[in-house]
């Protein structure tokens, strides 16, 4: 799985449509209790603009390949697309901000309730991949100007923000690709667990790495000589449910 910007193309025109509602499903198991493992009270929050599905995406470029078709979008974004951002970015110019943080840590009959999804009409087709789209950089400028993130590790006391210039999260495939058809409504449930998202042990040789861990990660916090905690993107495995 890659993690770039993400890149849109037109909605294909169709004649036939189908429909489609997004959920999330939180996994992690809070009770496990080993090391490099989640504890209870981790969180990670984020700002998501909107989530879509996608006919395929190019490894190379990350690019979008065929339609795309939006399943959910922010409601601060107030149906405005084209102009929404999140908060810290200056185009597109007028376009509404997107400021709260959308809290992943929580059980998944929460996250779902804040989500708060309705079934959108969708294009028929196969579509094998989900995508968030989490920024949009325009005009010269990668990174917002405010925090995008904001998590915390087991032994820390407060959340920490961050800043990821990465706009967009690609889904993990599904497996077969997602086909819909004329009249079809599916719930599309991305699931994720936490466990290998923020993590902690002994510092590693680097500074964002565990000791006993290959994996670079995108933020982390020294809690003291002997402990640390990390932080990265949950990897997103999708499915799909008829309705």
């Amino acid at each position: 799985m890659r993690l770039l910007p993400l890149v849109l193309v037109p909605l294909a025109a169709c004649s036939a449509s189908a429909s489609a509602q997004f959920e999330l499903a939180n996994t992690t198991s809070a009770a496990r209790v080993a090391p490099h493992v989640l504890d209870d009270g981790t969180s990670l929050r984020l700002k998501i603009i909107a989530v879509y599905l996608a006919e395929d995406v190019d490894p190379t470029t990350m690019d979008n390949i065929g339609q795309t078709e939006m399943i959910w979008i922010n409601p601060q974004c107030n149906g405005d697309i084209s102009g929404c951002n999140v908060d810290g970015f200056t185009e597109p110019a007028g376009g509404p901000r997107i400021t709260d943080y959308f809290d992943l840590a929580r059980p998944t009959e929460v996250v779902n309730a804040e989500l708060n999804s309705q079934a959108m009409t969708v294009s028929t087709g196969s579509y094998k991949y989900a995508r968030l789209e989490l920024c949009k950089a325009y005009g010269g400028q990668n990174q917002a100007t405010q925090p995008t993130m904001m998590w915390r590790g087991p032994g820390m006391t407060a959340d920490r923000p961050f800043t990821s210039g990465d706009c967009g999260r690609t889904s993990l495939a599904f497996d077969p690709p997602l086909e819909l058809g004329a009249g079809d409504s599916v719930a599309v449930t991305l699931g994720y667990d936490l466990g290998s998202s923020v993590v902690s042990g002994a510092p590693g040789n680097g500074g964002f790495e565990i000791a006993g861990t290959d994996h670079w990660f995108r933020d982390c916090a020294d809690i003291d000589d002997t402990h640390r905690a990390c932080m990265d993107f949950p990897d997103f495995a999708p499915s799909a449910a008829k309705l």
